[in-house]
């Protein structure tokens, strides 16, 4: 989890360097911590239980970042992982929104150890932003092939944010938005059936209208464990898939003017972090 904090970490230094964003929304969603489960249903059937990947889709990044201001900017990331090992990362800027994928994949069925999504829109009194990302584990998906009378369980650690900073500017009539989806689907054919099991979580920030009718922007946040599962109670192998991905979608609006602008200590302390990545990244290099 240590690469997505750190992407996490410059969007927000990038945001503050950009220039004079007065109101924003941002989001995220990540998997970390992949734990793969075999059980055997049936101890007395003399076949151990076994789990075999058949086919592992290339993992996929869709990164996406619009600006509209003086002048109306459109960047676009899509790409497969060249291979399933190591780290594979997206990423779009524009000059009102940022965003970012990345994968640690891996030769494994899940085809992926961890992954992440994020991304930012910010505003001004005549510009605004949107952003997309999307991280995907295979693409369609991963197929394996699983040992009668067994069980596999696929859990990830999942930890998803959404925010607004204004909520809705009334004399533009504009709203701001952020969302954050995370997926983990596991299924296949038992005994001629078709089963599936899918775990999904959704959670968005708009706005909310105080007693005495002014708008405030919201967060909303989940963190937790998502596990599913396929049992093959046949007593022959059988063949199922898995499907993961993390998406976040956004958008700002025009500052409303009244919305204050961060703390100047805030963009020190974000700029602070902006030198240690770099740092970091020197490291690495040398």
């Amino acid at each position: 989890m240590k690469r997505f904090v750190m992407h996490t970490l410059a969007l927000a230094c990038m945001a503050a360097a950009a220039g004079p964003a007065l109101a924003d929304a941002s989001s995220s969603a990540a998997f970390g911590n992949l734990v793969i489960t075999l059980t055997d249903l049936d101890t007395g059937d003399g076949i151990a239980p076994s789990l075999t990947f058949n086919l592992n889709g290339p993992s996929f990044i869709d990164s996406r970042a619009e600006g509209f201001g003086e002048v109306s900017e459109s960047y676009q990331f899509q790409n497969y992982a060249p291979q399933q090992g190591g780290l594979f990362t997206g990423e779009t800027h524009s000059a009102w929104s940022s965003s970012v994928g990345s994968i640690m994949t891996a030769n494994n069925v899940a085809g992926f150890t961890w992954m992440s999504a994020e991304g930012a829109a910010h505003s001004a009194l005549d510009a605004y932003g949107t952003y997309r990302a999307a991280s995907i584990g295979a693409t369609p998906e991963n197929t394996f092939t699983l040992s009668a009378n067994t069980a596999v369980t696929f859990s990830v650690t999942a930890d998803m944010h959404a925010r607004t900073s204004m909520g809705y500017n009334l004399e533009a009539d504009m709203a701001e938005y952020a969302t954050s989806h995370a997926l983990l689907n596991v299924g296949g054919m038992v005994n001629g059936t078709f089963v599936t099991d899918a775990q999904e979580r959704y959670i968005d920030a708009g706005f909310d209208v105080l007693d005495d009718n002014t708008v405030v922007g919201v967060s909303n946040s989940w963190d937790g464990v998502l596990s599913a599962s396929f049992a093959n109670t046949g007593g022959a192998e059988t063949s199922g898939f898995l499907q993961t991905f993390v998406i976040v979608e956004g958008y700002s609006s025009v500052w409303d003017g009244v919305t204050p602008v961060p703390e100047p200590g805030t963009y020190a302390m974000l700029l602070g972090g902006l030198a240690l990545l770099g740092v970091a990244a020197r490291r690495r290099k040398a």
